[in-house]
């Protein structure tokens, strides 16, 4: 007794589109998980900021030294150069403009697990920043009871990324998280751009700019004091993150940051005043990409982890269904009708 042909045509699809199923949830969906290795994202942070003015340092320009409350923008442009295998080569690229043509580039590389999104494994020819924590966003699906880090790149130190609550922005559904640090600065680029030491001269012509207390732990110092006189840098970073609740990327966010200088007078480290001060926020334009980008991935996520999957597997599920109740099989002719027909021929 033979099975119908159609019958097997049905339990035969049937059972390619379960495994159609099956492949695309358990091996394409799970690397759909990973930082895509596509990622090329720019945001402006824009705000106001204090800025040391170097060449009115320089010139003894005391008064305009320092550049108050002037307005400032931060870019941050964010990309993966390379994947090798659950590896992300990412460069998190960030520029602080301000009037007068200042330009302050920082440049880092990581290298990042594509699923936790922290730091990742050695990647062949690629001379990454030794860190640990979050960079550049949360993973996929970021969980409000997990206890996330943050890496510092100012202070190279990495800190709690602490959950205040959730939210919406722009139509996103995210997770508010806060975190800061506060060290010694060790961020090269920014280093670079700033004094390392200063004539005792143009050290005492900044006094008039310092709180009366500063002014007099300095005065009564400055005769002990080595010429040029060294500095050291503080930095203090404070960053707000709204999260994406489906994705982990930064919807919305701002920066504040100080670099502080410092003299050490007897033994004791004084802060003087700030160098670099910037206080930021993403702008609307930057919110709405990012929740414009958001909601087009999740959609990308949503169809092919969950409705495309049940489909397939729901029209599997029917024709295999439909296969087995047409399988009756096909009763083959009677030898004495054969035997008739060929008597007839």
């Amino acid at each position: 007794m033979a099975l119908r042909r159609s019958s097997k045509i049905f339990i035969a699809l049937g059972l390619l589109f379960l495994i159609l199923a099956a492949v695309l949830r358990f091996l394409v969906v799970p690397a759909m998980t990973k930082l895509p290795g596509s990622v090329d994202v720019t945001a402006r942070y824009e705000g106001t900021g204090t800025l040391l003015n170097a060449a009115a340092l320089q010139a003894g320009d005391f008064g305009n030294v320092i550049a108050s409350d002037v307005p400032v923008s931060v870019d941050r442009h964010i990309y993966v150069s390379e994947t090798v295998g659950d590896n992300a080569v990412t460069h998190d690229d960030i520029t602080v403009s301000a009037p007068g043509g200042v330009s302050l580039p920082t440049n880092h590389t990581y290298v990042l697990d594509r699923k936790t999104m922290d730091v990742g494994g050695a990647v062949d020819g690629v001379q990454a920043e030794p860190h640990s924590g979050m960079t550049i966003g949360l993973p996929l699906y970021p969980d409000s009871s997990a206890e996330y880090s943050l890496y510092d790149f100012a202070t190279k130190s990495t800190v709690p990324l602490a959950f205040v609550d959730s939210g919406t922005v722009s139509g996103r559904d995210v997770l508010n998280y806060t975190a800061q640090a506060q060290g010694p600065l060790q961020d090269a680029a920014i280093l670079s751009a700033l004094p390392p030491a200063l004539p005792k001269a143009q050290l005492a012509g900044l006094a008039p700019l310092l709180p009366a207390d500063l002014q007099a732990k300095l005065g009564g110092a400055l005769a002990t004091l080595p010429d040029p006189v060294p500095f050291n840098y503080t930095a203090i970073s404070k960053v707000a993150l709204s999260a994406d609740q489906t994705l982990g990327t930064p919807i919305d966010g701002a920066l504040n940051q100080q670099v502080i200088a410092n003299v050490e007078v007897n033994g004791e480290n004084v802060s003087l005043l700030p160098v670099l001060a910037l206080d930021t926020a993403l702008t609307d334009q930057s919110i709405a990409d990012a929740a414009s980008a958001a909601s087009s991935q999740s959609r990308i996520v949503f169809l092919l982890s969950v409705v495309t999957p049940i489909v397939l597997a729901v029209i599997g599920l029917v024709l295999v269904v439909i296969g087995v109740l047409r399988r009756r099989p096909v009763a083959p002719s009677h030898p004495t009708v054969v035997a008739a027909e060929e008597s007839r021929v």
